[in-house]
């Protein structure tokens, strides 16, 4: 199952399209390096638009790692997203780290250039990026205080605490990087510093405000929500509270038939769950999804046993129950 084990929307999360995105700033940059950046600039600074274009012009090989690295530590902090923001949260992070990024330069140009000449580099880009991440890190620990999912299992609280970990890595660095390795809030007007300082502060602010129009759908209202994340990691927590080990199952929402609301299929490999439970409120005491889904994988128990659970006989059903039995409440915070 690899990485789809635990992020079951990879392939719907936007990440391609960060990484094309990314890539294509990268291939952008080789290609005036390969042209020659001074030949580059020259064209540019003859030309009205110079200004909007210069950032994408090659300045330097860390700038290329930036761009690359930048995609990288977005990745957890996107996967540490509910599910249903996550496509859009690639699309704001590609959008917002670019057009920050131009706009840093653009407003260095108007104000503070005294050369005659277009700043140029994509690092603008790239800090914008970094300022991206890094309110998104913050607004990410904002979230796991007030969605205390740890009493879900061991599991669930494993993953809660590596979050906990990325998010303040992530701050720290960030924080290290702009004050000490590049610090970039000195009594300066060259080109460097001020549009990234430019770029990194909007990029926040930026974040702030899409976080602000997104509350309650990021979960930063406190409310656990059932989705595609939440069930696969529960579905690890319920697993070592059955007495028979189980093969790992995709549980996702599917349409499913009639009245039920979840649905066994273990040639796929797969638990399809009602769209009912799409987006509702999960609370630990509340018994309907838990109970629904502790059944599937009382049956799942019984497919890996070799045993049919649909065959309706005395044996299967003392079997289920004796199964079911050692299930009990979940674990106390």
């Amino acid at each position: 199952m690899g990485i789809r084990r635990y992020f079951p929307e990879l392939s719907k999360s936007g990440l391609s399209w960060v990484i094309v995105a990314f890539l294509a700033l990268i291939v952008v940059n080789l290609a005036t390096f390969a042209i020659g950046r001074t030949e580059v600039l020259d064209v540019l600074n003859s030309s009205p638009f110079g200004a909007l274009l210069a950032p994408f012009v090659y300045d330097s090989w860390g700038t290329i790692g930036g761009l690359g690295g930048v995609v990288l530590l977005f990745s957890p902090v996107l996967f540490g997203t509910p599910v249903s923001q996550r496509r859009s949260l690639s699309v704001f992070f590609v959008t917002s780290s670019i057009a920050i990024g131009v706009f840093a330069a653009l407003l260095w140009d108007a104000f503070y250039d005294n050369t005659g000449l277009y700043g140029s580099g994509s690092s603008s880009i790239a800090i914008s990026a970094q300022g991206v991440i890094f309110a998104l890190s913050l607004l990410g620990l904002v979230r796991l205080a007030r969605q205390d999912t740890r009493r879900l299992g061991t599991l669930s609280s494993h993953w809660w605490y590596s979050f906990a970990i990325i998010y303040s890595t992530l701050i720290l660095t960030s924080l290290w990087f702009v004050l000490s390795l590049e610090p970039i809030f000195i009594p300066t007007l060259l080109y460097n510093w001020r549009v990234h300082e430019f770029g990194f502060l909007f990029a926040v602010t930026a974040t702030a405000a899409y976080a602000g129009r997104r509350w309650s759908a990021l979960g930063l209202d406190g409310v656990v929500r059932i989705d595609e994340m939440l069930m696969n990691y529960h579905f690890d927590d319920l697993s070592l509270r059955l007495p028979v080990r189980i093969p790992k199952y995709r549980v996702l929402f599917k349409q499913v038939r009639g009245s039920d609301t979840m649905e066994l299929h273990p040639e796929l490999g797969e638990i399809w769950v009602s769209e009912s439970f799409r987006d509702k409120e999960y609370s630990v005491e509340g018994p309907e999804f838990e109970k629904e889904l502790l059944g599937v994988m009382v049956r799942a128990a019984l497919v890996a046993e070799g045993t049919n659970p649909e065959d309706g006989t005395h044996e299967t059903a003392r079997r289920f129950d004796e199964i079911a039995k050692f299930v009990g409440p979940p674990p106390k915070s």
